[in-house]
């Protein structure tokens, strides 16, 4: 009598093919993940590091007394000035590790909007702040234009001197 040993080999090679197919298509799928991670990462950082960028310079334009107080601190501490009417606006460039730096070298931008409307009783500043990224973030951002990272709107009234005594 003879041994049989009884070897269940029924798995044909198209079978073989296609689970290595499918580990291979979840594979880069994860690796995909993975790359998104790190770039919504990278974009968290940058909107915690233009946060405290833009609303500081905020903070110190509302504390000015004075709208030739809050000039002399935007024409010290901003790189162009562009002047449109009412209107003016500021801009300062960075780094990629948000430092300033001049335009050529740049990857961050602050720029700063100040719209002026005169009152009776002094003149009220309409103020944006937007940080803006000059390249979108990989996988991240499908657009190839500036990247807005953070943005603030606020208001400063500077009333017109009391010059009673």
């Amino acid at each position: 009598m003879k041994n049989k040993v009884s070897i269940n080999l029924e798995l044909s090679l198209v079978e073989i093919i296609i689970s290595i197919l499918i580990f291979a298509v979840s594979g880069v799928i994860i690796l995909n993940c993975f790359a998104a991670a790190k770039f919504t990462q990278i974009k968290a950082n940058d909107m915690v590091t233009a946060g405290n960028i833009v609303q500081s310079t905020a903070e110190i334009i509302k504390s000015s007394n004075t709208i030739d107080e809050m000039n002399d601190y935007m024409v010290g501490n901003f790189n162009t000035v562009k002047s449109n009417g009412n209107s003016i606006s500021y801009i300062r460039y960075f780094s990629n590790t948000w430092t300033a730096c001049s335009e050529h070298s740049s990857e961050y931008s602050i720029i700063i909007e100040i719209n002026s409307s005169n009152r009776s009783s002094g003149t009220l500043k309409d103020i944006v702040i937007t940080a803006l990224k000059s390249k979108p973030y990989p996988f991240i951002d499908r657009e190839h234009t500036n990247t807005v990272v953070y943005k603030i709107e606020t208001k400063k009234f500077f009333p017109l001197n009391d010059v009673r005594r």
